[in-house]
């Protein structure tokens, strides 16, 4: 029984990241930031003035936030700044998700 605690714990912590990252990872835009948020908490943002471009494209250097590994659901950002400059995001709709960039002034390729 003393061995029943850890046990749970040990194969609840997997489960629930695998389920914070391909069914709780979403990705909004709003007036300044593309956030990334897991069940509605903002984990990551980068500033739209510090996006270069958006594409529908992958690329092997980046800062990878997607929640699917096919490479037509991914949108990359190219980003301005930082170590990382290409930022990976994988939106529902990619079409629409560029298409509102685009609304919001950043360079859609």
């Amino acid at each position: 029984m003393e061995l029943f605690l850890p046990l749970v714990i040990a194969l609840a912590i997997p489960l629930f990241l695998v389920h914070a990252i391909f069914w709780g990872m979403t990705f909004t835009i709003d007036v300044g930031h593309v956030r990334v948020r897991v069940y509605g908490w903002t984990v990551r943002k980068v500033a739209l003035s510090d996006i270069e471009y958006a594409a529908q494209d992958w690329a092997f250097w980046n800062e990878h936030w997607t929640n699917t590994v096919k490479p037509g659901k991914m949108v990359l950002l190219r980003r301005r700044t930082g170590l990382f400059k290409n930022f990976l995001i994988s939106p529902s709709s990619p079409i629409v998700f560029l298409n509102e960039l685009g609304a919001y002034g950043v360079k859609v390729r």
